[in-house]
């Protein structure tokens, strides 16, 4: 390449800041370099030291590593007008990512899509807002989608924190403001799935969604707009039970383009240390009649269902398989073929099972031996129904523990104070019944005890997050996790298995305790 078409770069980008390669190379064939091809110019803007790359919202850009060499520079430096750039990189130094953050948003950065599933409390939301950064910095707008108002009130103080400069909006909860009027449009997805999302004229346009797993129903994923091109997805479990992944949120977001799980987050120390108790009790001899009946009713199901009516054999696939036949057949009632009759009765007896275990009276007594250890600390007790959760707090109290639930029946205004309570330490636990999973800002426990759980990966990985941010005396983190045993919870038939297969070579101690024989074992391993 001739000098002459050196010093057309060099004045470009000491103009200009910064230019794509596409963009150099029709300001060098405007002014004469026709016959420069595109690989010819990259090549000697790699080997030149006075050129330098880096990414932005997926696209490589050049720039001059000291304009002032140049006339162009020297104009600058002597008083002239020239085009100028907001320091991005000195703008992230200053969000002060962790290690993992900085090579998730690079991972994010190559395509500017994608999602990234880290455990929960290690800081999903300050690596947003970095990305949220590099938009904002070029001109763009960014709406952040979050499942519920109490989410929407703590993403408002992270970017007020954060980004003290930018302006931010909200749609929902009486909010109705928009991406003309504001940077940052904070919004639930019913709110965004109402209303256009329209960007100012040639902005870019980035979607944050936060709990990104939910947006795979389709009700949630009418939110996603599709004129926001830069898409970042953010969630501790990015799995779902049906086929929302594949079809819905893979097509939009992009593939995972990072994980940040267990292992590494408590090796970083990002994550406080934690230890588990496997606390079984046993179903009295009405709740085991009931559970067998249901059990030897799905057991038989199954082979009517895979054998002569050809349904997938692995349970899960079965279980997705039966649903979409219960749901394709609505409510035809005795009308309705033999398959649709016996998935129906399948999916029934399933929960029938289920719910035998996860509300077995013995679980509260799992409750009362945790009790001695939970006054005057912060726990969390994880229910399976309102009326389980009420049952709870009530065998708390009566041991002397400051309880209170939290659930959907309750006004929000007194869900807000019992939260508001529970942070300043004026409640010793809250009880609620899936409420506190996701979706709420739970201020920092040290206990989970879970009376009832799913049996998937998903719902205990995000009930271990609730207790795993690092509290400011370095004190470890601890989750009781109940079971009836000879049930499907019970871990020596396989219960949790995803779950603790996760957990075993990173937990301090998985400890298993029988509560029917040691009514006060769970007290005694809290307290130790």
């Amino acid at each position: 390449m001739s000098d002459r078409v050196t010093r057309i770069v060099e004045e470009h980008l000491a103009s200009v800041g910064d230019a794509a390669l596409d963009e150099v190379l029709q300001v060098v064939r405007a002014a004469g370099g026709a016959g420069v091809s595109r690989a010819a110019l990259e090549r000697v803007l790699v080997r030149d030291p006075r050129f330098a790359s880096h990414d932005e919202l997926g696209r490589r850009r050049w720039t001059l590593v000291d304009p002032s060499t140049t006339a162009a520079g020297a104009a600058a430096a002597a008083g002239a007008p020239a085009p100028t750039r907001p320091d991005t990189r000195g703008a992230l130094d200053a969000l002060e990512l962790r290690p993992w953050q900085a090579e998730a948003f690079a991972a994010w950065s190559a395509t500017c899509r994608g999602v990234i599933e880290a455990v929960t409390g290690t800081g999903k939301t300050r690596l947003a807002i970095a990305a949220a950064r590099t938009v904002l910095d070029r001109g763009g707008r960014v709406l952040v989608l979050v499942p519920t108002l109490e989410l929407l009130d703590q993403w408002r103080t992270s970017v007020r924190e954060l980004l003290p400069e930018v302006s931010v909006g909200r749609l929902g909860g009486g909010g109705q403001d928009d991406l003309f009027s504001h940077q940052v449009l904070l919004a639930t997805p019913p709110s965004a799935a109402g209303v256009p999302i329209d960007l100012p004229p040639g902005a870019a346009g980035l979607v944050v969604a936060d709990e990104a797993h939910r947006y795979g129903a389709p009700t949630w994923g009418a939110a996603l707009p599709q004129d926001l091109g830069l898409r970042l997805a953010l969630t501790a479990t990015y799995e779902r039970g049906d086929e929302g992944v594949a079809e819905v949120l893979e097509p939009y977001f992009g593939p995972v383009v990072f994980r940040y799980r267990y292992d590494r987050a408590v090796a970083d120390g990002t994550v406080a240390p934690f230890s588990i108790a496997l606390a079984g009790v046993a179903l009295t001899p009405e709740e085991r009649q009931v559970h067998d009946a249901a059990d030897a009713r799905v057991r038989s199901l199954h082979r009517e269902l895979v054998g002569p009516l050809g349904m997938p054999r692995e349970p899960g696939a079965l279980l997705r398989a039966a649903a979409a036949v219960v749901a394709a057949a609505g409510d035809r009632g005795r009308d309705e073929g033999r398959q649709a009759t016996a998935c129906r009765e399948y999916l029934a007896r399933i929960r029938q099972r289920r719910d035998v275990a996860a509300t077995a009276a013995a679980k509260l007594d799992v409750a009362r031996s945790a009790a001695p250890a939970l006054r005057g600390g912060r726990s969390l007790v994880f229910t399976d129904t309102v009326a389980q959760a009420e049952a709870a707090a009530r065998v708390l109290v009566t041991a002397g523990v400051a309880a209170e639930t939290v659930h959907g029946q309750l006004p929000d205004e007194r869900r807000r104070i019992r939260l508001a309570q529970f942070r300043r330490g004026r409640i010793d636990a809250l009880v609620a019944p899936r409420v506190l999973d996701e979706g709420i800002d739970v201020p920092a426990a040290d206990v989970a005890v879970v009376l009832a759980a799913f049996r998937t990966r998903r719902q205990l990985v995000q009930r271990l997050g609730r207790v795993l941010r690092l509290k400011p005396d370095g004190r470890d983190a601890r989750l009781v996790l109940a079971h009836a045993r000879g049930t499907g919870e019970d871990p020596e038939r396989g219960g949790h298995a995803d779950f603790l297969a996760e957990v075993a070579e990173v937990a301090d101690r998985i400890d298993r305790l029988d509560v029917t024989t040691r009514p006060d074992a769970v007290g005694r391993w809290l307290l130790t």
